[in-house]
């Protein structure tokens, strides 16, 4: 309601710019295939950046994740976004979330280091 009743007072041009920005973010970004982070190109900027080091995946639970840790300027592996944690009492499980393919990407080879960037919780969420 206070999105709607903001835009109301705009100008034309800026709910249009708004609109096509958000038809954009929709439209153009998708996941990267390989650790699932967004990006506007298949493979992410962090998964082809030839500087980053390939034998290290730090894996985190969402995106927001990524840009948390990328905003120390401290780490620069690879990253694996699960998009989610298993819950069972939420009815979700490992083929839920992006398990599978972290297993894949370190099955593959080269991988000798990986780091757990998860929720110190019982729950696995520290946000309550």
């Amino acid at each position: 309601m206070r999105l709607v009743l903001n835009l109301l007072k705009r100008d034309n041009e800026e709910v249009d710019a708004f609109t096509e920005a958000i038809h954009n973010v929709k439209h153009e970004v998708k996941y990267c295939k390989v650790c699932h982070n967004i990006s506007d190109t298949d493979v992410c900027p962090i998964c082809s950046d030839e500087r980053r080091d390939k034998s290290t995946i730090c894996v985190v639970e969402n995106i927001q994740d990524v840009m948390a840790v990328e905003n120390t300027q401290q780490f620069h592996g690879l990253y694996h976004v699960l998009g989610g944690i298993i819950s069972p009492m939420d009815g979700i499980g490992p083929a839920d979330i992006e398990v599978d393919s972290l297993v894949s990407r370190v099955k593959e080879g080269g991988i000798q280091e990986v780091i757990l960037a998860l929720s110190s919780t019982m729950e696995g969420d520290s946000r309550q």
